[in-house]
């Protein structure tokens, strides 16, 4: 069985990796049994998938009883190993509600990891106090666009942390630079005023998106369509 009989379960989930193994009927955390008990509407016998979010999934039915839902595994256990390095974008936070929007559509391209970042020119900055909060709700975006996209690899929000210390294991996206390539698997975009000399200096490489300026949650998505496109 291949990941396109995915497309069709009628909800994808994530489980522990233990209840995965199990051969009885897999209990669900409440809110994803709310989730497909009183938001779809989900009914006996409907095909779900489930997933530990680390390349293992399987499928399952779905059994109804008074006031509650679980799934009966239908599968074996499948495992899809990684074919290349995974995926990573740091992305300077941007400002209101961009973010979440980044964070939806670069997981659902297929992304392994979003590292938010502090630039120099950054204008959002997240104070210590705040940044936990956010990762959560953050993640919480990352996983439900994981789910509806049927995704088996868990992407992971991370940071932020300050833009040099992670540059030199990154190429940056820069007007100028050389043209996006095969293996370039760590990707940059900076802040809405650009990255400065020093952040450039530190950048493993430059690499160009086109002639135009981009905003960062465009920028973050035209890069990531790029780089998935040449894993196919």
């Amino acid at each position: 069985m291949d990941l396109s009989s995915l497309r069709s379960t009628s909800a994808h989930v994530f489980v522990e990796p233990q209840q995965l193994d199990s051969d009885g009927p897999l209990e669900l955390d409440a809110d994803s049994e709310h989730h497909l008990r009183r938001v779809l509407r989900l009914s006996e016998g409907e095909v779900v998938s489930v997933t530990d979010g680390e390349g293992r999934w399987r499928m399952t039915s779905v059994v109804l009883s008074p006031g509650s839902l679980f799934l009966d595994p239908t599968s074996a256990v499948f495992t899809v190993n990684r074919q290349l390095d995974p995926l990573q974008m740091a992305v300077a936070i941007p400002k209101g509600d961009r973010l979440d929007w980044l964070v939806q559509k670069v997981t659902e391209l297929g992304a392994d990891r979003i590292v938010l970042l502090h630039a120099e020119r950054s204008i959002v900055r997240w104070k210590p106090d705040r940044a936990a909060k956010q990762l959560d709700r953050l993640q919480r975006i990352a996983d439900e666009a994981c789910r509806q996209s049927r995704r088996v690899h868990r992407l992971q929000v991370s940071g932020p942390v300050d833009a040099l210390t992670v540059l030199p294991s990154y190429v940056v996206a820069e007007p100028g630079g050389r043209r996006l390539k095969f293996g370039d698997r760590s990707v940059a975009v900076g802040p809405e005023g650009g990255w400065s000399r020093n952040e450039l200096s530190a950048a493993r490489d430059r690499v160009d998106l086109g002639a135009n300026i981009l905003r960062t949650e465009t920028a973050a998505v035209a890069t990531t369509t790029l780089c998935v496109a040449f894993e196919r």
